[in-house]
């Protein structure tokens, strides 16, 4: 019987075969992405057998994970006690861990800084010999030869770009030293894409300093020395990290190893599940309906099969089969299609990286269980019109009529009791998730609620399905005072249920599931927005002066360059002018804790402003490492805001600051008020926050331990106000020059600030960069652009997305609506109904099914970001704010519709049928 009508059968087939194309060429792509053991081992290694790096001083607890030796660490789990007797207090080197004579290759990586045709520029560079042919798939050389000297290098393609030269040219560096280097060809990187810029030389060609120097900064290969797991265990208690070959190719059974680098994929997964399932469900509705108006133009052929013998389950089997090969037919060419579809995708969005999609990888359990559920799609589709083609009348079918379906008040009044479950269910899921945050947070009962909140409206929406045909009723009644072609468009959709309900379901759950993540993304975006860390005024760029230091005992250390960075960022930014702020120093990391004799030393002090404790967090106040948030749950004051908490904030963020009044401007980001130039012109401080302000006054206390219960040993209180920036910054308290010093307030230089407003362009970028890498390699420009705006960029998309699948939707109902009604437009071009008369038809039939199916979406979709706005903090303000987008949403229940609407209307028209033709009577 599908092959009777092939138009329809065809139809069917490409609706099962449009998510299948999807799912396959998701999966596909995602496959495609993850190396397999053998791809994973030319990446990182090449040809070579191993990589050994060392990453710590000997330790017998040291140890690794088996195929990552990024992931290493110290563990009380493993511990050889030969190891402890036998291992050197310091770093070892590397070429001791081997027999004399072994094969030793090295790459170290550095940054240079570099004449670019628009400037100075700061890359990555890599010394050591890359070009080998033992590094082949990791290194590959693309033209040119390899290096005979120092004095020649290697660049990335894009460098030759970059730098407006060519292989035989000559690339000028000015940091870390100053020289010049013939390039003699190209060389590709396996983990970088086109377009990054890099310079590749001998040992120590740019720095100067040769791999045996830098032990701890240089990974060494091993060209023909095989290393085992067992190996490795030996060679971890000594400081070193591996990445075998042998081990990649044939890994340790599970817990081999305390560290475990693996990661799930099971919310990958279960995304693309519920994806799939959701479009399958729509697949299973639309082609529902397909099939529904296929029985009904097919009545005549099952009643005389029927007449001959055939019972129910014989209809049911013969119409149920038809779903089964069209699900088939469909499943194979989403296939074909989906991998071509992946093929050509990463065709289009390969970078030139080798790591991007290391090949073409089928999933192929994937593949047959999304075979498997669209077959089981087609017969879903095709189980409701075949259980009822098995209760056809065999004599009203043989005559050609076609009864209206029967109007019962069970469905209905199901449905309403459905709606009112899953009503019960998203309120229960919104009183879970405000439990599982108070007194403490219990993610099982968080994860509870959120099942709840998202299965409550899925039931919903099964009792609006049901209750759909009462809705189509009604709207037919009301819809009759707007004329002859309303009331005939929406009584044959309320006649027609078996293909008007499920256009409506599709319309409703796919706008359903737009409308509740636009709303979760408008709350992220809110959240995002509220939370977001500024380090500077927005559109400023800033340079700390104090810079990481990577030997013991680490920390950080304040730069005396001040000076030469304003010059720096000045020479890169005309347009701009660069300030060098000063700052009373912070106390170091550990400061008050007590040394090995168990006292806390007395010196030195550091000064902070005294902050008012009845604003923060009580434990905040008085000592470092509480939980406020675990201990103060009911207090509104817990946790205490970053950019107030006095200890959070020590020896990164300097509270202090001293300047004139330009220099106060550019740390606002904003004019000084006139209220703030009269407190700092009276030798007082302006705070940026009220909270450290009291009495008008501001307290400076010099502390010798990080306890605000303890006295401080000494204490200066000036006239205070506020002048609070626009957005939280983390400068707590500013002072004049002259009050400091009459305050005897040490201060020094430590930040470099300057308002560069727009985004900077590549060749400002550049410069900057590397006039700062010339300066010390550890500095770096950082450009305040504030919070990401993602959410109206996604929530626009979500809607073209919901417009195309509403549109989509719609034009398969209407169509069938119209092939299923050809003997009524019979009849109304025989009666002389007008084409305006048809245009008007087409247009109420999307007025109700896409209006109706759009509004139920949209308020059911409104409903689980309404339960999860119900979590409180402290302050009784909600975790996740409900704050829909309510332009996206008027578009979805008014715009779409319309455009819908008129689609059909002028599609409607043309649709003509004479009435000599009899068969369209028949």
């Amino acid at each position: 019987m599908a092959g009777q009508s092939r138009g329809r059968s065809a139809l069917i087939a490409l609706l099962v075969a449009i998510p299948v194309v999807g799912m396959v060429g998701i999966t596909t792509v995602t496959a495609s992405n993850v190396a397999t053991p053998a791809e994973h081992v030319v990446l990182e290694l090449g040809s070579t057998e191993a990589r050994v790096v060392i990453a710590a001083a000997p330790d017998p607890q040291f140890t690794q994970d088996p195929i990552n030796d990024r992931f290493s660490g110290h563990s009380d789990q493993v511990i050889r006690a030969d190891a402890a007797q036998s291992i050197e207090p310091t770093p070892v080197t590397a070429a001791s861990l081997f027999p004399a004579g072994t094969h030793l290759l090295s790459i170290r990586k550095t940054n240079v800084v570099a004449e670019t045709k628009d400037g100075l520029g700061s890359f990555n560079a890599v010394q050591g010999q890359p070009w080998e042919a033992a590094f082949a798939g990791k290194y590959d050389v693309t033209s040119g030869s390899a290096p005979t000297n120092d004095g020649e290098i290697m660049v990335t393609a894009a460098a030759l770009d970059r730098l407006g030269a060519q292989i035989g040219s000559t690339a000028v560096m000015t940091a870390p030293r100053a020289a010049s280097f013939t390039i003699v060809g190209t060389i590709r990187y396996a983990h970088f894409d086109d377009s990054i810029v890099a310079f590749y030389g001998m040992p120590g060609a740019f720095d100067g300093v040769m791999p045996d120097d830098a032990d701890l900064m240089t990974e060494w290969y091993l060209p023909d020395t095989p290393l085992t797991w067992s190996q490795i265990g030996e060679l971890n208690p000594r400081g070193a990290t591996v990445l075998s070959r042998t081990v990649l190719l044939d890994p340790p059974p599970a817990g081999s190893s305390p560290f475990d680098s693996s990661f799930s994929r099971d919310f990958e997964n279960l995304f693309i599940a519920l994806l799939g399932g959701f479009a399958l469900f729509e697949v299973a509705l639309l082609a529902g309906a397909a099939f529904t108006v296929g029985a009904r133009t097919q009545q005549r052929t099952l009643a005389t099969l029927a007449s001959v013998g055939g019972d129910k389950r014989m209809l049911f089997r013969v119409m149920s089969f038809g779903g089964v090969i069209l699900g088939a037919l469909g499943a194979a060419l989403g296939t074909v299609l989906g991998l071509a579809g992946a093929w050509i995708f990463m065709q289009i969005s390969a970078n030139g990286s080798a790591a991007r999609y290391p090949g073409f990888h089928l999933d192929l359990v994937s593949m047959l269980v999304i075979a498997v559920f669209a077959i089981l799609a087609g017969w879903c589709a095709a189980a409701v019109p075949a259980r009822v083609a098995g209760r056809i009348d065999v004599l009203a079918a043989l005559r050609g009529a076609q009864p209206p379906p029967r109007v019962t008040r069970r469905r209905p009044v199901a449905g309403l009791v459905l709606v009112a479950i899953g009503a019960v269910i998203v309120v229960t899921g919104g009183l879970v998730e405000l439990a599982a945050y108070v007194p403490a947070y219990r993610p099982g009962l968080a994860t509870l609620g959120i099942w709840l909140i998202v299965g409550g409206p899925v039931i919903m929406q099964i009792g609006a399905v049901f209750v759909a045909p009462l809705i189509l009723r009604w709207a037919a009644r009301t819809a009759s005072r707007f004329g002859p072609a309303a009331r005939l468009a929406t009584r044959d959709v309320a006649r027609n249920p078996g293909r008007s309900v499920p256009a409506i379901a599709a319309i409703m759950s796919c706008v359903f599931v737009a409308t509740f993540a636009m709303s979760l993304v408008a709350t992220f975006q809110l959240n995002s927005t509220k939370n977001y860390v500024f380090g500077a005024p927005l559109d400023t760029a800033w340079v700390s002066l104090n810079t990481s230091v990577d030997e013991p005992p680490y920390g950080y250390e304040l730069q005396t360059t001040g000076l030469e960075v304003v010059a720096a960022v000045d020479s890169s930014f005309l347009s701009a002018q660069a300030r060098l702020l000063s700052s009373a120093e912070e106390p170091p990391m550990g400061f008050g804790e007590a040394d090995a004799g168990g006292s806390a030393p007395a010196t030195p002090t550091f000064a902070l402003p005294r902050i008012n404790p009845d604003t923060v967090c009580p434990s905040d106040a008085s000592r470092l490492g509480s939980s406020p948030e675990a201990e103060n749950r009911t207090d509104i004051r817990c946790p205490t805001p970053y950019y107030l908490d006095t200890f959070m904030m020590s020896s990164t963020n300097d509270h202090i600051w001293v300047g004139d009044l330009e220099d106060f401007a550019a740390i606002l980001g904003e004019p000084v008020s006139e209220d703030s130039q009269a407190t700092l012109a009276a030798g007082g401080a302006v705070a940026t926050y009220a909270q450290y302000v009291v009495d008008d006054s501001i307290q400076i206390d010099w502390i010798t331990e990080l306890n605000s219960t303890l006295k401080p040993a000494r204490s200066v209180t000036l006239a205070g106000s506020v002048q609070e920036p626009e957005h939280p910054l983390p400068y707590a308290v500013f002072m004049l020059t002259a009050t400091a010093d009459a305050s005897n307030l040490a201060y020094r230089p430590s930040m470099v600030l300057s308002n560069i407003g727009a985004a900077p362009t590549q060749a400002e970028f550049d410069h900057a960069q590397g006039a700062l890498a010339a300066i010390s390699p550890k500095f770096s420009l950082i450009r305040e652009s504030g919070p990401q705006t993602y959410g109206a960029s996604w929530t626009w998309a979500l809607l073209a997305l919901t417009a195309i699948i509403a549109l989509v939707t719609a034009s398969i109902t209407i169509g069938l609506s119209r092939a299923d009604g050809h003997r009524d437009n019979a009849v109304l071009t025989s009666l002389g109904a007008s084409p305006r008369v048809r245009r008007a038809f087409g247009f109420w039939q999307a007025v109700v099914i896409v209006g109706l199916g759009s509004i139920i979406g949209v308020l059911l979709g409104l409903v689980p970001s309404l339960a999860l706005s119900l979590t409180r903090d402290t302050a009784g303000l909600s975790l996740l704010p409900f704050t829909p987008p309510w332009l996206q949403l008027a578009l979805v229940v008014v715009a779409l519709p319309a455009v819908v609407a008129v689609g059909g209307a002028l599609t409607a028209g043309g649709n003509r049928t004479r009435f000599s033709n009899r068969a369209a009577f028949d």
